[in-house]
Parts: structure tokens; sequence; C-alpha cells
């Protein structure tokens, strides 16, 4: 597992963000980032950071080797979110191309494991989503 104390800029492994929003969708990719930092294949960051534009977060995530942005729904905040913050190089993986709905989608560890397995896929791929 990954220190606690390691940082995305610091880590080997690529840096992973969530929108966890207010909605199944939300809490589903909150959870699939969270398992990805709990397997060690990728370092948790905060996206509130990000739109608060706190400094350290920000130079964390800039200096990331890799980036993917979790998003549950349609909406992309947090890719947009990114964008707004002029980070524009990550993966970007929509549980909502996954089959996930807002508010319909069961929160389930087989769920999320399901979700991790499609990340863990994004990451090994090398191409860059626009």
């Amino acid at each position: 597992m990954n220190s606690p104390h390691a940082s995305c800029a610091t880590s080997p492994l690529p840096c992973v963000l969530a929108c966890s929003g207010c909605s199944h969708a939300g809490e589903l990719s909150d959870r699939t980032a969270r398992r990805l930092d709990q397997l060690g294949l990728a370092k948790m960051s905060c996206l509130a950071g990000i739109g608060g534009r706190v400094k350290s977060i920000m130079n964390t995530v800039q200096k990331a080797r890799e980036l993917l942005m979790i998003d549950g729904c349609p909406l992309a905040c947090g890719a947009n979110s990114l964008k707004l913050a002029g980070i524009t190089e990550f993966k970007h993986l929509q549980l909502h191309d996954l089959g996930i709905r807002k508010h319909e989608s069961e929160v389930s560890a087989a769920t999320v494991e399901r979700l991790a397995e499609s990340a863990m896929e994004m990451l090994k791929s090398r191409q860059v989503p626009a």
C-alpha cells in the first residue's frame, strides 16, 4: 500500500481524482478512486483543492507523471474543473459510459471492483483522450 505521506508529485504511480458528487454516481467515482489507491495502483488527490486553487494541491497534481479523472455522470464536473485550472493532459473515465446512472446504480463492492478494473485498463492505455 502507498505511503500515506506520498503525494502525486513524488509518487511513481498515476494520480487519480474523483468527482465525489452528491449522487450514487459520485459516490461510485469516489470509491473507485479510493480502491485504486488502496490497491497501490494510483495515488488519490483532492479535486476540491483544484477547484479552490490550493497551491500545494495544484502543484502536486500538475507534477504527477500521469493523471486520471473519474467523473460519475455526463456533466463531467471533474474534467471541467481540471480544464478551468489549466490542466488539460489527463485520462478521463466517465462512469456514465460504463452504465452508471446518477440515482439508480447500485453502490456495492462488486460495482466498485468492476469500475476499478475499467480504470486500470484505461491507465494501461498510452492514449490520452481529448
